[in-house]
């Protein structure tokens, strides 16, 4: 029997760091030897005794030196046979999330490579100069590029998210930089077209752009300085990039969405039409519900324990709604061993995968649950609106134990003629929530959701209405229906609704027509779009202006519009003539002269009488301050302030405003 062994490409590498390890072996072996002339340990004598390293600090260093060579010696063949094995397999894994290749090349039909910042791992965990070849090797290679027009590279140089939990990432340093740089070729130098740093640091620009002048001008041309995601898409279609969800989440940090012209819109959530008509003119389920639920549905991915109990991360959730709306090609979904991801149909290409997905980063599976949850609740109109209440609850009060079977079918049957749910509504439910439910409700031994679970976590997201506390009270009566629908779905209601299980998988597949793997872009305006997105773009004309460049004719003359019984109003008088006059006066204004200004005086200032008794105010004596520190009373006798003190009781209060002061002596 014959056994066939397929070495990849790169293994070349493998086989480079396998052969370095007899130079290091050889450098040990003259350090130890150092050592020993300077211990003067003499052959065949492997350490020196215990007495002597204790004697001696020389002998004590080279005993060190021998056991850290002995070290080394032990540990070299385990290593050599896990790296030539582990190599046949895996010998870029480290290496892939940091530099790949885009799936779909540039507007200018080049090669587009994404080089990650934020995967390089800790320099204190990995050794950057073993990890180098391996991200080089990534790069296209001379022969590749011979003949060729050459590559662009997006650089996303921002930094993983943290948390004050986890400590920070130490990154390789400029020494590190400059190596790598040195080790591409010329031809890997010369043929870069373009080079786009993201998410930078100001004197991480700066130092780029005095970099690239000193050395060369033709270099600083092919670099372009972005900030987010939003100034990438003005020279590149982002759409067309593989995006890992840490780029995303720096670029969270620094706007708060992402905006692509003629591509930024509403796709997938809160659309007028959720259900998009297919090429045979049937609905179908749209893209990010297509995906989303294939990769829940996976085989390990169905039986985690508690699948959609746990929250979503809000920020990642968020991401990729925006893409789905924005018409992202590229998304990975990964979960531990299981990794899904669609192909694109670009013209010119044909279909288009995403090569090394396995290695890629991707979005979890909390993440997909969330997106299908958050999708229910951003239709435009919800599976229940508030005008089907009294009558889900007249259901639930008629049905003590269970519900009839035809009582659910004209409710969510699309040719039902009475059911308040409209009829998106009711497809909606037969097409995808049902029949998805049942599927998890299936491996309950496995993932812990039984139907009374699901429909608790999901029939929140399927009212919307504008009275809270009312719809708080209904989510117990919408919960005990989709309860009884997804335990008999298998048994009564499949084939009802003519959606077996055949059929839903069908309808997760990708669509034969190539129209039908995106989703279109919803248009129309959506009566709860505000004012100012309804009157964007919208020029108002003059009808009264005629087409001809002619004077416009005069406008008739106002007429008064007095009301009945109200007397004309008089006209106002002249106005004065402001002119100068003639003569002896002409060099003299005859501006009217305001009224001088009255001189400004000092506030009242007041004084204390004091009395004994309690008498009114007018039988008590008042004294006016006059100059030279003199008081006078009511009868006009002046005295001097010790007297007017002493004449006046000592408890008591009353105040009374005293005139000003007295200009004369």
């Amino acid at each position: 029997m014959a056994l066939t062994l397929t070495v990849p490409r790169e293994y070349g590498y493998v086989l480079l760091a396998a052969a370095s390890t007899s130079v290091l072996n050889l450098w040990l072996g003259l350090y130890v030897g150092n050592y020993r002339k300077a211990a003067r340990v003499p052959y065949p004598n492997a350490y020196a005794t215990a007495t002597e390293a204790a004697a001696s600090k020389e002998k004590y260093l080279f005993n060190c030196a021998q056991r850290s060579h002995a070290q080394f010696l032990e540990q070299l063949p385990p290593f050599l046979v896990t790296l030539l094995v582990s190599g046949l397999k895996y010998p870029v894994l480290s290496a892939a999330p940091i530099l790949y290749r885009s799936p779909l090349p540039s507007q200018a039909d080049l090669p587009v490579y994404v080089l990650n910042a934020a995967a390089l791992p800790d320099v204190n965990h990995v050794k950057y100069d073993a990890l180098l070849p391996y991200v080089l090797a990534r790069l296209p290679n001379d022969e590749d590029l011979i003949g060729g027009k050459g590559y662009e590279l997006v650089f996303f140089a921002g930094e993983e998210e943290r948390s004050a939990s986890v400590p920070r990432k130490s990154r390789p340093g400029w020494a590190w930089t400059l190596r790598a740089y040195n080790v591409l070729s010329r031809l890997i130098r010369k043929r870069l077209q373009k080079l786009y740093l993201v998410h930078q640091r100001s004197w991480v620009k700066v130092t780029v752009e005095m970099f690239s002048t000193v050395v060369s001008p033709k270099v600083r041309k092919k670099i372009v300085h972005v900030s987010s995601l939003s100034g990438l898409a003005l020279h590149i279609p982002i759409e067309d990039l593989l995006i890992p969800p840490s780029v995303y989440l720096c670029d969270r940090r620094i706007a708060r969405d992402i905006y692509v012209p003629y591509v930024t819109g509403r796709r997938a959530f809160g659309v007028n039409r959720p259900l998009p008509t297919s090429a045979t003119g049937a609905a179908r389920l749209p893209r990010v519900l297509r995906e989303s639920t294939s990769f829940v549905l996976m085989d390990d991915n169905v039986k985690t324990e508690g699948l959609f109990r746990i929250n979503a991360r809000a920020a990642l959730v968020s991401i990729l709604r925006e893409a789905y709306d924005r018409g992202q090609k590229f998304i990975v979904w990964k979960e531990g061993g299981s990794v899904l991801t669609y192909s694109h149909w670009q013209e010119g290409h044909g279909s288009v995968m995403v090569e090394e997905h396995q290695y890629a980063e991707g979005f979890t599976l909390v993440t997909a649950t969330g997106l299908i949850k958050l999708w229910y609740a951003e239709l435009q109109e919800p599976i229940f609106p508030q005008a089907s209440y009294p009558f889900l609850r007249r259901i639930v009060e008629s049905s003590s134990e269970s519900f009839q079977t035809s009582t659910i079918i004209d409710l969510m049957g699309e040719a039902s003629d009475w059911s308040p749910l409209c009829k998106v509504s009711r497809q909606i439910l037969t097409m995808h929530l049902l029949p998805f439910l049942n599927i998890i409700a299936a491996h309950q031994d496995w993932n812990k959701m039984a139907p009374y679970n699901l429909a608790v976590c999901f029939a929140p997201a399927l009212i919307r209405g504008p009275d809270v506390l009312e719809d708080t009270n209904i989510i117990s009566t919408i919960s005990r229906i989709l309860e009884h629908a997804v335990t008999y779905w298998d048994s009564k209601f499949a084939s009802a609704f003519e959606m077996d299980l055949r059929k839903f998988n069908k309808s997760l597949r990708v669509p034969e027509a190539i129209e039908d793997r995106e989703d279109p872009l919803d248009t129309t305006v959506s009566p709860t779009t505000p004012l100012h997105l309804q009157t964007d773009g919208i020029m108002l004309i003059d009808k009264d202006t005629s087409d001809d460049e002619g004077e416009r004719p005069p406008l008739p003359p106002r007429t008064h519009n007095n009301r009945e019984g109200e007397e004309e109003r008089p006209s106002l008088p002249p106005r004065i003539n402001m002119e100068q006059p003639s003569g002896e006066d002409s060099n003299v204004s005859c501006l009217m002269r305001r009224k001088p200004a009255p001189v400004l005086q000092s506030p009242p200032r007041y004084s204390t009488i004091f009395t004994r008794s309690p008498a009114s105010a007018e039988d008590l004596p008042v004294y006016t301050m006059v100059a030279n520190g003199r008081l006078r009373n009511s009868s006009n006798t002046e005295t001097s302030l010790d007297n007017g003190l002493h004449n006046v009781s000592e408890t008591a209060i009353s105040r009374k405003p005293v005139s000003k002061l007295s200009d004369h002596n």
